[in-house]
């Protein structure tokens, strides 16, 4: 592992991968310390990441606890549409319902036509149709950096207070928790605390997360 960030006993070590992160070496990165790990899974309605599959796989293979995340695109793709691609996907890996983690990554980048309550309208209408339709009932984890989800996302229309928080905050002591969760006495699940982590079986950056027990 890097040493950048800080350090922690507290807390789990992540990584979140996708295609950019190239072949991995799975075995190599669990006995670097890694144990949790969130792949990239879709993007809209009809994306899927070439690496997905054997990402998740390899890292189930090596006894990292598993995620995976969908990019949500507020205006290309429908609600709808975006919860058929993720099921499909799922349904190719064996995605078990109360073990491994499903994500939805909140961005400006391939949203910037959206208005914000655009992005919280459709955000909240994908958040309840996975929650419904896939988790039994359970709340996918929302990603977001904190100045993304408070400046371009009109969250207070509705309460994503349930949702797990995945934060990205690089290079900070400790991360900002956006008003949604912070009122509610909540805080962070998982923590995206570098962009530009060393880990090895893993040629190049990749992002390093902390994981609350």
């Amino acid at each position: 592992m890097s040493c950048e960030g800080p350090i922690t006993d507290e807390n789990a070590r992540g990584i979140d991968v996708s295609r950019w992160q190239g072949n991995i070496d799975w075995a190599r990165v669990a006995g670097a310390g890694v144990t949790h790990a969130i792949v990239k899974m879709t993007e809209g309605g009809d994306y899927t990441d070439p690496k997905f599959v054997e990402n998740f796989q390899g890292m189930k293979a090596n006894g990292l606890k598993a995620g995976v995340y969908h990019y949500f695109r507020a205006l290309s793709s429908t609600p709808c549409e975006q919860l058929a691609n993720i099921k499909a996907r799922l349904a190719e890996v064996g995605f078990k319902v109360g073990q491994d983690i499903l994500a939805i990554d909140v961005e400006t980048n391939r949203n910037e036509a959206a208005t914000a309550d655009q992005m919280a309208d459709a955000l909240f209408q994908l958040v309840t149709l996975v929650r419904v339709s896939l988790l039994e009932g359970a709340y996918p984890h929302i990603y977001a950096s904190p100045s993304v989800w408070s400046n371009s996302v009109a969250w207070r229309k509705y309460d994503f207070s349930e949702c797990p928080l995945w934060i990205a905050h690089w290079d900070a002591a400790q991360p900002t928790v956006p008003q949604t969760w912070s009122k509610q006495g909540k805080s962070w699940q998982w923590w995206q605390h570098s962009s530009k982590g060393r880990v090895e079986g893993i040629q190049g950056a990749v992002d390093l997360d902390w994981v609350k027990p």
